[in-house]
């Protein structure tokens, strides 16, 4: 009886152990990362965003004329948290239509389809000069927004005025990966002026740091994959609950049939 019971605290032991192990594999980011300190770093890859259709410009022109200011940009004067409403700046912003160009007042249409923002900006500044004295042009994307769904406690269509955003703070956003969800294999569907691109990430790992992926673009949609012992968990429930009515049926109409007899 005794080396039956430590036997059955020793498997207990063990299984404890091994469930350890898998959670701590399953939940923690970045497992392999190793201290850069001062000796080294992780190299910064960020591809340049390109401007496509239904992008939003924020464009402000300045010059020395104060009337043409004034013509260029509306919301002089007014307070930064009302202009920084995506409301505000989808009204105030210069769409990119479906042929790839913006319309401006005197400037007329410019074409930045493909473009990243630095380049739109010297293009949208070349042309100001044929019109205007000495502008100063500021361009910036209006509408950085990005979705996350899946695995994660706050999915939704996230808007940010930031310029840059990671994989780690696109995640932060949904309200981190949940217990549930699969660090190892997340869906990442970019948009492009082609069409869509797909991509697989691995945020257990730290190469995603040295990689492309690791900084997300505007438009992206992530996707989170619930773990597979989460399905198995959702199936044995279903059948159980399947079982269990079947089971009280039977009994139901065994009772049945004994009380009719």
């Amino acid at each position: 009886m005794k080396l039956k019971l430590k036997q059955a605290t020793i498997l207990a032991l063990l299984t404890l152990i091994i469930t350890s192990c898998n959670s701590y594999e399953k939940l923690t980011y970045l497992q392999d990362i190793e201290e850069t300190k001062d000796t080294a770093i992780f190299e910064k890859k960020k591809t340049s965003y390109k401007l496509q259709a239904g992008d939003l410009l924020y464009i402000q022109i300045i010059t020395e004329n104060r009337e043409i200011n004034e013509l260029f940009n509306p919301l002089i004067g007014v307070n930064a948290s009302q202009y920084l409403r995506p409301e505000t700046m989808f009204y105030t912003s210069y769409l990119v239509n479906d042929s790839g160009y913006i319309e401006m007042p005197l400037l007329d249409k410019i074409y930045v389809s493909g473009l990243s923002m630095d380049q739109a900006q010297d293009t949208i500044k070349l042309r100001a000069k044929k019109y205007l004295k000495n502008p100063q042009i500021i361009a910036k994307l209006a509408n950085f927004k990005f979705t996350v769904l899946g695995e994660v406690k706050i999915p939704g269509v996230k808007q940010v005025t930031a310029n840059q955003v990671n994989i780690m703070e696109a995640l932060a956003y949904g309200g981190d990966i949940s217990y549930n969800g699969n660090r190892k294999k997340i869906l990442l569907l970019r948009q492009t002026e082609k069409g869509t691109q797909s991509y697989r990430i691995n945020i257990a790992k730290s190469d995603i740091i040295k990689s492309e992926l690791y900084y997300i673009m505007p438009n992206d949609i992530i996707y989170v994959e619930p773990l597979k012992s989460t399905l198995f968990r959702e199936q044995t429930s279903d059948y159980v609950f399947v079982i269990s009515a079947v089971s009280t049926t039977l009994t139901a109409v065994a009772l049945i049939l004994n009380l009719l007899r």
